[in-house]
């Protein structure tokens, strides 16, 4: 009897054995995610870079005011298409010439008192010669001549200096460009140094950019700081402009304050339509051959490192470390750390652990 009932017992316990293995089993595939995998291709892209740029003229001139007195004529009105010495303004010479006429009688006499020494040297020498004089005289006849030559050059220097301010008065344009506003109107009397308005010469304009120092050296690397990549100018209403830019070096040297090196990007401008002063954004695109492209919310971070879950043959993830080369819109492209036909997960990452196994939803 006891036989019999050890017999039962033995079974009863196997049973349950066996129902629990089977609960457990049922309930670890209950278990196991569903998740959708990317799988990893090679392809061809654009790579751009972003940078806020300042625009400037190819020469942007403030015409100031030289010499002061009364705004007699303004040749040319605002927004005005000039050439290179045309007359922009005349400032009133009249008190200038009344002092050229001074300077211009005091040099004539000064220059008739100089052929009156010389004459009286000459002869003072000719007497010495003949050793009718002494040396003292001869020696004075030279110092009245030396006298007249001074005050000869000295009157010269003066009438030079009158001709220069009315030069002074006549302000003409430095190069084709462009007029500026013009705050003065005809009969101001204007200062020294007042501001009469800016020529600048729009044909070509530059953008300034900083770059900083790490971005700097991988575009080296990538060979992105080339005329070879396409570089536009989103100007302050989101247009693009319809001109190509080409990459010209503005500094030689990284700037330690800033950890910055300084470039520009020349745009031709034929129409005038880009005005000095304009801000913007600068775009340099670059092609890439063969990239590799994951989307952005299959990386995770952890301590400054990216991650995502490789997903091996079996189901099994697999955290893997990764390095981000460059950054777009919603992907990232990598330097190191997957290759062609990889599988990763590509959501719901954050409830996974190294070693987790999970069904695959979609490629």
């Amino acid at each position: 009897m006891n036989i019999h009932k050890n017999k039962f017992l033995l079974f009863a316990l196997s049973l349950f054995v066996l129902v629990s293995c089977g609960d457990k089993s049922k309930k670890d595939s209950h278990n196991i995610k569903t998740l959708p995998v990317y799988k990893v291709t090679l392809k061809d892209t654009i790579v751009s870079s972003k940078f806020v740029a300042d625009v400037h003229a190819k020469n942007n001139v403030e015409i100031h005011v030289r010499i002061p007195g009364l705004l007699e004529k303004v040749y040319v009105s605002e927004g005005q298409k000039v050439k290179k010495g045309q007359i922009l303004f005349k400032i009133s010479d009249v008190e200038l010439q009344i002092q050229l006429l001074k300077a211009e009688a005091v040099y004539k006499s000064a220059k008739a008192d100089l052929r009156i020494t010389t004459v009286e040297l000459e002869q003072a020498q000719t007497l010495f010669n003949k050793k009718v004089i002494a040396d003292k005289e001869l020696e004075l006849s030279k110092a009245k001549n030396d006298a007249a030559s001074a005050k000869l050059a000295h009157a010269a220097a003066e009438r030079k200096a009158i001709n220069q301010q009315i030069s002074f008065t006549t302000i003409r344009a430095p190069f084709d460009g462009t007029v500026d506003r013009i705050p003065f109107k005809e009969g101001s009397l204007v200062e020294n140094g007042s501001l009469l308005t800016t020529v600048s010469q729009l044909d070509d304009v530059y953008a300034y950019f900083s770059i900083p120092e790490n971005t700097y050296f991988q575009m080296m690397e990538d060979k992105t700081l080339n005329n070879q990549g396409d570089i536009k100018l989103v100007l302050p209403n989101g247009m693009v402009y319809d001109q190509k830019g080409e990459l010209r070096t503005a500094d030689g040297e990284i700037d330690r304050q800033t950890g910055s090196i300084q470039y520009k990007a020349k745009f031709h401008n034929p129409q005038g339509f880009i005005k000095h002063g304009t801000s913007g954004k600068l775009i340099i695109s670059e092609p890439k051959i063969n990239a590799i492209l994951i989307p952005q919310k299959a990386v995770f971070s952890i301590q400054d490192k990216q991650y995502v879950f490789l997903v091996k043959k079996d189901g099994v993830v697999k955290m893997t470390n990764i390095t981000i080369e460059s950054t777009l819109d919603d992907v990232y492209i990598l330097n190191d750390g997957l290759k062609n036909d990889d599988l990763i997960v590509q959501e719901g990452t954050q409830s996974l652990r190294d070693g987790d196994k999970i069904n695959i939803k979609q490629i």
